[in-house]
Order: structure tokens, then sequence, then C-alpha cells
């Protein structure tokens, strides 16, 4: 750590705010001084901006990480920036990559600096789990590609994962003569190629994974032009809110990562956040109107359909006849329908076929469809989400009974409003869940095909947003649901 003096950066940037010297914004771009590059570079001009988001590994999760498949489909829809991670094989060769290692990608425990580029070859990215089979399988690209078809078309965050490559990533900017469009980017942990960055002219953006000190944030301040700041999901992580605020009274321009959802937004934006590091750039910076059914029958998916983590082991999956499969059975698990969302003023009528795909082991174990939540925050059962309407539940248990639940705000815990006894699911049948929601009731049916009326409940409505959400609310080796042919229609 660098000495500091009593009167810190943070603390000369607050007073000045309170003289109104207007430092805040982008005038305070000026002051990092030291930089080699003009402040009319593309870098500079985007991070000089109110507002910028910024397309995560090719905008990861709506198409396979890293690929010039993901990239080049990004750039097409209007993404200005895009993060690009590098790693350099055996042979010298700079290469596209999140992972030191092939196990996330392509199923293999190789690491790429082992291997060289005509192995990698072999071993095309297959994410289809978790974006769709649709996508299909493809080649890890070289940075010399990456740069070649990109480069010039979109500020490029460019991270160099192996730091003994750092220098020939560098290098292979520079010889491409893009150094005012690309943004070094480093982690506070790992800054070997600050000093390398700075001589070649880059615009450095230093960014924390974890929780940050105050004199943390202000070195890191001292040699960047940006600051990035791990922002989760959870808004009421007050470490987490610290360092926010902690990087903004810097006065250098704050990016949040990763920021995935719609509910981020306005929270982040209030503290200061200026740029938005989204893997969900479609659904989060460029909203389209909401679509009436679900892509799941297209092996592709849509943009704002969201788990916990869409890259992670308990990500929902990709099952059989254009369905989803929630089958993580560590625990429960759910999907947001981001989008079909928000729908419309009521009356609406959701359809949504569900499957057991296994015996569950309780009575109690149960499907769930959440509607009326007020946003895209993520559904956990039995959490609180602050600020938020968790939503009315439509819930299907493995003994047949259908319920309406309601959940107050501020409360992790559902209140029964109503239900009705129906016949047990059979494993692996389909059924069809209508819920027909009125301006001030709502209606659940539960049709199995097999028997002459649907078993049928009601209840008065009591969560009035517009995003809902597909929930598996139980755990364990038998849990697996599914659902497909999710429709929304308005009366």
């Amino acid at each position: 750590m660098v000495a500091h003096t009593a009167l810190s950066r943070r603390s000369v940037f607050r007073a000045a705010t309170l003289l109104g010297l207007g430092l805040a914004g982008g005038s305070a771009m000026s002051a990092c001084s030291n930089s080699s590059i003009s402040a009319q570079s593309p870098a500079h001009q985007f991070l000089s901006r109110g507002k910028y988001f910024i397309a995560q590994r090719g905008a990861s999760d709506e198409a396979p990480e890293h690929t010039l498949a993901a990239y080049s489909r990004i750039a097409d829809r209007g993404a200005e920036a895009i993060s690009v991670a590098v790693h350099r094989t055996r042979d010298g060769i700079l290469v596209c990559h999140e992972d030191p290692t092939l196990s996330r990608t392509s199923g293999q425990n190789i690491a790429i600096a082992d291997v060289t580029h005509d192995e990698l070859s072999n071993h095309p990215v297959d994410l289809t789990r978790w974006v769709g089979p649709d996508w299909g399988m493809h080649p890890i690209p070289t940075f010399s590609e990456v740069l070649e078809r990109l480069g010039k078309r979109a500020v490029l965050f460019v991270e160099s994962k192996d730091p003994e490559a750092t220098t020939d990533v560098i290098g292979a900017v520079t010889a491409k003569q893009l150094g005012g469009t690309t943004v070094f980017t480093q982690p506070f942990t790992a800054r070997e190629g600050e000093s390398a960055s700075r001589k070649a002219g880059l615009t450095i953006c230093t960014y924390f994974s974890s929780h940050a000190t105050g004199a943390e944030i202000d070195e890191a301040a001292d040699g960047s032009d940006a600051i990035g700041i791990f922002a989760g999901v959870r808004r009421e992580n007050a470490r987490q809110q610290t360092s926010i605020q902690g990087a903004v009274a810097t006065g250098k321009p704050v990016i949040a990562w990763s920021v995935n959802r719609r509910s981020q937004l306005p929270y982040l934006a209030e503290a200061g956040v200026r740029g938005f590091m989204s893997s969900s750039w479609s659904y989060v910076a460029r909203p389209s109107e909401p679509s009436p059914h679900d892509t799941f029958s297209t092996g592709r998916i849509a943009p704002g359909d969201l788990a916990g983590n869409n890259s992670s082991p308990a990500a929902p999956e990709w099952g059989p006849n254009g369905s989803i499969l929630l089958a993580s059975g560590a625990s429960p698990q759910s999907i947001s329908m981001g989008s079909m969302c928000p729908v419309r003023a009521a009356p609406y009528v959701i359809t949504v076929e569900a499957q057991f795909g296994a015996a569950p082991p309780l009575a109690s174990d149960h499907l769930a469809v959440v509607i009326g939540r007020d946003d895209d925050s993520a559904y956990r059962l039995g959490a609180v989400s602050p600020g938020t309407t968790q939503g009315q539940l439509v819930v299907l248990r493995s003994t047949g009974d259908l319920e309406l639940r309601s959940i107050p705000e501020g409360n992790a815990l559902s209140i029964l409003q109503s239900s009705v006894a129906g016949n047990k699911p059979v494993v692996g049948q389909w059924l069809t869940l209508r819920i027909i929601v009125e301006p001030d009731s709502v209606t659940a049916e539960c049709d199995s095909g097999q028997e002459p009326e649907p078993t049928t409940v009601s209840a008065p409505r009591t969560a009035f947003g517009g995003y809902f959400t597909l929930a598996r609310n139980y755990s364990g080796d038998n849990a697996q649901a599914s659902f497909r042919n999710i429709s929304v229609a308005y009366r």
C-alpha cells in the first residue's frame, strides 16, 4: 500500500463537491493528468458518459461466452463496449476465455497454458446446457481474431487473465493501433500490467472482486481512469454499499458488475454508479417489448430469463420437447421470466405447462408460479427481498393440492389464502396451469387432461407487480421439475 496523507483523495473530492466546484461526472476525468492517452479517445469519451453499459463476456447469459458468435451478435445488437478475457497457450497464442481451464466450457480439466493452440482447437466451447442447444459448439477464438472483428466496432475492456501474458496482450492491442478504443482491465490484487498499459497509452480500469477498504479504493483511483466494484444482486449488503460509496467519492467513473437484472439499476445509479457491466446486455441495456411467449422451443435462452447465475451448476438446463429443466437438487431453484415482463395491467392469463420429473420426497414439496412481483429481483424461497413485493404464489404440491398464497412485503414466509385438493400428479405427466389475473382477484386452474374438470382455486389479488417467476420450491436427489409453453394473453 502507498502512504496516505491526512487529506485523502476522497476527502478532497467531498470538500470540492460541498463547495460547488463541480468535480463530479465527466470533469473528474481531468484529474488523471498523468495519463498519456488523449481525453478525446473513444475509450475516455465512453467512460465520461453519464450512463453506459458493457456486455460482459459478450453477454454470457444470452450466448456462449467469449466466442466470436457472442461478441458479434451483441455488437450487431448495438453494444458499444464488450469485455474480453485473454489467456496464452503453451505455444504463445493469445486466446479469449474466462477460466484458466476448460472444465466449465468444454467439460475437460485442461489448462490452456499447458496445451498448444492446435490442441486447444480440439476442445470447442459447449455451453448449450445453459444458453440452449441451438447454439451448438464454437471454437475458442484467438485474441487477434477478436481485435480484427471488433476492435473498431466497440470499446474493448480487455483483461489479461495470465499475468505472464500481460505484455503480449498489450502489445497485440498496440500493434493493431487500438489503444484509443481499449480499456485495460485489471483486478486490484494483480496490477502487474498497470505501468506497461499506461506507457502504451491505454485507459485503465481497476476492479475489486470483493469488499474494498477506503485506502485500497484511493490507491486504485491514483493509478486508474475508472474503478470497478462488485455489485452482486442483493442491495441490502451494507459493506457492498460502502465500497460503492467510497469509489464514487474518488470522482472517477465507477462501473458496477455484474448487473444482470433491471432491479439493480435504480439503486446503483442513485449511489452514483455510471457504468454497468452486464452478461444480460440486451435485457438490461436495450429492453424490448415483452414477449407473449417463452423461447424454450427455439433452443435459445431469451435475454432476461434468469436464474441466480445462468452459468453456474445450479442454473436451469434444457430438457426435451422445448422445456426448461430445474434439476439441481442442492437447493430450491427458480427462473425469472424477464423476457415476458413486465406484463400489462390486468386482466390477463398466464399459462404454464409443468411436470414433476421425479417423485418428490415430501408431501409439502411443490412447484410454484410467483406472480405480481414488483421487479425482477431473484426469488428465493424463504428469503426477504427488501423493497420488493415478493408476489403471490400459485402452488402445486406433489399431493395434487392447489393453493394460492401471498407473501407480504418484508416477509420471508407466505400466507395461505385458499386451497383445494386435487389428484396426485403422475411423474412425467405434463399439467397445464392457467392463472387468471383480474384487477381484484386471482384464479388458478390445474388441468391434467385426465379429469372432466380442472382443479380450481380463487383468492383476492394481493400482488400487483408486472414480473413473474417459475420455481421448484424443494430440494433433494429427486428434485426435478420442468416447464414449457409459457404464455401471457390479455383479455
